[in-house]
């Protein structure tokens, strides 16, 4: 029996996944997963929370802000985008647990690949993976995250994201656990949002997204 531990496991599995072997409903789900969250994005841009989001996230980078011509840096597009995603709530659903992937991986791994130049065939690993380890967290947690207050979108979602960027950056497997190490320290968001009405839960997916990276 190996002495590996899990995270270990994970982290070689990630460095050996190859696009070129991905299967074709997978780069299907990937393309389609982009468009449906590029598509939310765009839906949702003149709202307020993505005009406030705007005002508030304003560091100077080269990053896209969906529907908009500025640029930002990769944090607060990965912000802004992400939370535009899922603001509307109509955004992909796994339902194993539920959580919501796309508004999650995709705004991370896209403002990943214009902050350090990536490739497609590097974004799309990145997508493919990130989005296989949240929802396989999602499987394994079920309704545990909801039992103890949290937002799965944005508890995984933070694990989810930093494994997306990770993976298409070409992280090591060291590198991706002490990633993981440091992202964990900062997942968050509650669903009190259930019992008041509060709008934070649209901002749960931009924060995991930025947190990723």
């Amino acid at each position: 029996m190996s002495d590996s531990s899990l995270g270990q496991v994970l982290a070689e599995w990630i460095e050996s996944v190859r696009v070129e072997s991905l299967p074709a409903d997978v780069v299907r789900a990937c393309a389609d997963t982009v468009i449906d969250t590029v598509g939310l994005s765009l839906a949702a841009r003149r709202t307020d929370y993505v005009a406030a989001l705007r005002d508030a996230w304003t560091g100077e980078g080269g990053c896209t802000i969906l529907g908009w011509p500025e640029k930002r840096d990769a944090a607060s597009a990965a912000m802004i985008n992400g939370t535009a995603a899922h603001g509307e709530d109509f955004d992909n659903t796994f339902e194993g647990c539920p959580l919501h992937s796309g508004a999650v991986v995709v705004p991370a791994v896209l403002a990943a690949a214009e902050a350090f130049g990536l490739t497609g065939q590097q974004v799309l690993k990145g997508l493919a993976v990130g989005t296989e380890i949240m929802c396989r967290l999602g499987l394994v947690v079920q309704k545990g995250v909801h039992t103890a207050g949290f937002h799965p979108t944005g508890v995984l979602g933070t694990m989810a994201a930093t494994t997306g960027v990770a993976a298409a950056r070409d992280l090591s497997p060291k590198e991706i656990m002490n990633a993981w190490g440091v992202a964990g320290s900062m997942a968050s968001g509650l669903i009190e949002y259930l019992a008041d009405g509060t709008w934070t839960k649209r901002m749960h997916a931009g924060w995991a997204a930025q947190n990723g990276l």
